[in-house]
């Protein structure tokens, strides 16, 4: 009998160590799927806040354009600095340099440290740069900064265009330097900020003079920095470089994708939230990041959650193994014969529901893209009646089949009920979802069916939006999947929803 005790006991330990070490991986997932849902957050919020504030630069440049740019009276001294020939345009010049003498005050009142106006041929005649007001000599190269491929990438560009009584005159420029962008941020939102230009882009874009005010990042040998003399900080300077130190090792992977990501770093007890938000010049070419840090020991809250989680899962598992073991057993048995169709052996109509329900609330907190697909099988009635219904449900299978080997792993496949079939495609917008369905009706027309032959399938899709329902998306997608039908079957066809 001891013995038999004996062996009982070493089964259930050993059952016990197995679900213990597989909690705490389950568990261990869920924090980082769950700070990474999280810090998912925190790029938007790091985006928004960034767009906000260049929408507010924006706004000012506008209003400055509007003011001095639009003035007749100024658009005409230009248009005679074009008309005149370069050794004559000095008066010109003199005339518009006291009619522009107020912009300097407002373009300092909002940090913004650069204006240039050039002629349609590139020739830059005059311009505010930095902490005085200067214009450019025509037979100075040194000076003639954008007359060159080269160009300065000290901050973000504003462009617009000269107009006088219908003539082209050229084009003018505002550039808001990334100081000024940096302590806007640091003023409304009150976290540190640096942005980082990516090494390639500096050396081949940048003037060889403008290059000594940039110095390369402790993040990244790949990135570098324009050095700033204000000293206006948010976090200690030495809490940031330890910051710094151990983003090296974290971002190493990511920062060359050049995709907006955020990771968090403990710092003598303190958790510090590193946001990366891409931006890019004129051209749209990704050229660095915004780096936006933030104190947050919110994240603290993941490890305290997950280890109070497994401390209650084990107390409970030493007191209750046996029946969680026979529960768990139960479960999945009934799990499987509730939630799987058990001819195609994927997900059923009720278990989709369920998904379809809970990807819809995620679709109004968070905002983002999710499509549905609905087909089925083009003359179904005819394969069953034709070859029968055994041959019937080996076509069932099979469309199964070569759809799952052809969607992602977060999609979710599902049998509506007869030859219908349901796809959900989460993060996928409807662009996306046309391709997906394209593809989808492609790979089962090109299948050699037994005794069947060629096999195709009509396809409906659309994308959900905040205020849909389970009925309203699927309503939506059937409308879209009856059109298909109307239309000649074995193609695609999509219904947007009404905005």
């Amino acid at each position: 009998m001891d013995a038999k005790i004996k062996k009982s006991a070493v089964i259930y330990i050993f059952i016990f160590l197995l679900l213990s070490i597989g909690i705490w991986f389950l568990f261990d997932l869920k924090k980082i799927q769950n700070k990474q849902v999280y810090l998912n957050q925190k790029i938007i919020k790091a985006a928004a806040e960034f767009k906000a504030t260049l929408n507010g630069y924006k706004m000012v440049i506008d209003f400055v354009e509007n003011k001095y740019f639009i003035d007749p009276d100024i658009l005409k001294i230009i248009y005679l600095c074009m008309k005149s020939p370069p050794e004559k345009r000095a008066n010109c010049k003199k005339t518009l340099f006291k009619k522009l003498k107020p912009l300097y005050t407002e373009m300092k009142k909002y940090q913004i440290n650069y204006v240039q106006l050039r002629f349609p041929d590139g020739t830059v005649f005059f311009r505010f740069h930095r902490q005085q007001i200067k214009e450019s000599p025509l037979k100075s190269k040194k000076n003639f900064i954008f007359g060159e491929n080269k160009r300065i990438t000290g901050g973000f560009r504003f462009p617009f265009e000269l107009y006088y009584k219908n003539i082209f005159l050229g084009t003018g420029e505002i550039i808001v330097s990334y100081d000024a962008i940096k302590e806007e941020l640091r003023r409304i939102f009150k976290g540190e900020y640096r942005f980082l230009v990516y090494k390639d882009f500096m050396l081949n874009r940048v003037l060889k003079e403008e290059r000594k005010s940039y110095i390369q990042s402790d993040i990244s040998p790949d990135f570098y920095y324009v050095s700033s003399g204000k000293r206006n900080f948010q976090i200690d300077p030495e809490i940031l470089a330890e910051i710094n130190r151990k983003l090296k090792e974290k971002i190493k992977d990511k920062v060359g994708r050049f995709r907006n990501f955020a990771v968090d770093v403990n710092v003598n007890g303190d958790y510090y939230v590193v946001s990366f938000i891409v931006i890019r010049s004129m051209k749209g070419e990704k050229i660095g990041y915004l780096v936006y840090y933030e104190k947050d020991n919110t994240i603290s809250l993941f490890d305290e959650t997950f280890l109070i989680m497994y401390a209650s899962v084990e107390f409970a598992l030493v007191a209750m193994l046996g029946l969680i073991i026979t529960t768990i057993k139960r479960g999945e048995k009934f799990r499987i014969l509730s939630e799987i169709d058990t001819l195609t052996g994927i997900y059923n109509k009720g278990k989709f529901n369920r998904v379809l329900d809970e990807e819809l609330k995620k679709v109004r907190r968070y905002k983002r893209p999710l499509g549905l697909i609905l087909f089925d099988i083009d003359h179904f009635k005819k394969i069953n009646d034709t070859y029968g219904h055994q041959v019937g449900d080996y076509v069932l299978k099979t469309v199964a089949k070569i759809v799952k080997d052809n969607i992602r792993d977060t999609d979710i496949f599902a049998r509506w009920g007869g030859e219908e079939f349901v796809i959900l495609a989460p993060e996928t917008d409807i662009n996306g979802l046309k391709i997906l369905a394209e593809k989808l009706r492609k790979a089962i027309e090109d299948y050699n069916f037994e005794k069947v032959g060629k096999v195709t399938a009509s396809f409906g899709i659309t994308e959900a939006i905040p205020e849909d329902t389970v009925d309203s998306v699927v309503r939506r997608a059937d409308e879209a999947l009856y059109a298909a039908k109307e239309r000649g079957r074995n193609r695609v066809e999509i219904i947007l929803p009404e905005i």
